[in-house]
């Protein structure tokens, strides 16, 4: 049995998470529901009983009755809709928490498939949430999928989102951000120079202070030759939480990064035209905030959850996105 706890905020049902990185979310209309991504408990929070007359759809007819009732504890029993709200909750996990590490091997998600995922899950749950806006906004801006390009079938979710999208009128983005995004992003002249390399890497969130740095998007390099010179030029997605800036090192050079207003950490160096001849296991682009070492705490629960996403990556019942990462 699940305790419940009544005051004057709200009821809670169960205990919350311990730490942000275990938990999946989903903020309800009248609720918020939490689940931890480590053990699967389900908790929540209802700071509204008549708005979350929807109860019963996520945790049962009988658990929903006694949480709204007067009742002292419950058995939370999945309702006809409980996979599906956990599921929308686990994608903005992904979104927010995958630790994508090379050296974990743990490779970074696709992220026009997580928001494509996101924007079916969201449609599914949509009349619980409080946003009436949810899936519209969860469509808005995704780019089309490559279905050629990804090693697990995504023709389904490709017609599932295009039919969405032309449900509710939203147009799907057209455009992967190119070399010249990222020069604009810079502050620099996408028109001058002739990229002759360039490539991605995966960030490793071990680095960089948790947040620092988005942790689905890969950092991106291109070495340019502009006037007779070569440049190395760098852009790093940031992440949702403020922070010392970062330095990038790509073989043997390293570039100072700036935080532009798009959002982006971007950097340029001059570099000898030598740095074509580095092997292709030495073009790899790495991030870091110099002097930064994770805290002893830090360190076991950052473990955790690499060994939670390693275990997803092969798991038949987990999202694309995540099975997609596992064979990249």
């Amino acid at each position: 049995m699940t305790r419940i706890v009544r005051a004057d905020h709200g009821i809670t049902v169960g205990t919350p998470p311990p730490h942000p990185e275990r938990t999946a979310l989903l903020e309800a209309r009248g609720a918020v529901l939490t689940w931890d991504v480590l053990t699967g408990e389900p908790s929540l929070v209802v700071h509204d009983p008549v708005a979350a007359d929807w109860l019963w759809e996520v945790v049962g007819l009988d658990a929903a009755d006694a949480i709204l009732g007067a009742a002292a504890e419950v058995d939370l029993v999945p309702g006809p809709l409980h996979e599906r709200a956990r599921t929308a909750a686990h994608l903005d996990w992904v979104g927010a928490w995958w630790p994508a590490s090379p050296t974990a091997g743990i490779a970074g998600v696709n992220p026009a498939l997580l928001r494509a995922e996101r924007a079916v899950a969201v449609n599914a749950v949509e009349h619980l949430l409080d946003d009436e806006d949810a899936t519209g906004r969860a469509l808005r801006g995704i780019p089309p999928l490559d279905t050629a390009g990804c090693r697990l079938s995504v023709d389904d979710l490709a017609r599932q989102v295009l039919a969405l999208a032309e449900d509710y009128g939203v147009e799907q983005a057209a455009a992967v951000p190119t070399r010249a995004d990222f020069a604009l992003a810079a502050g620099g002249d996408p028109s001058t120079g002739v990229t002759v390399l360039s490539g991605v890497s995966e960030t490793d969130w071990s680095t960089v202070p948790r947040g620092l740095l988005d942790a689905t998007a890969p950092a991106r390099w291109s070495v340019v030759r502009e006037g007779g010179t070569s440049y190395l030029e760098v852009a790093v997605p940031s992440g949702p939480t403020p922070g010392p800036v970062p330095l990038a090192r790509f073989g043997p050079v390293e570039v100072p990064l700036e935080r532009g207003a798009l959002g982006w950490y971007t950097g340029r160096a001059a570099v000898a035209p030598t740095v074509l001849l580095l092997p292709p296991d030495r073009r790899v682009l790495s991030v870091s905030v110099p002097g930064y070492t994770a805290a002893p705490e830090d360190s076991g629960r950052r473990a955790a959850i690499v060994a939670y996403a390693r275990a997803r990556m092969v798991l038949p019942s987990a999202t694309l996105t995540e099975r997609e990462a596992g064979l990249r």
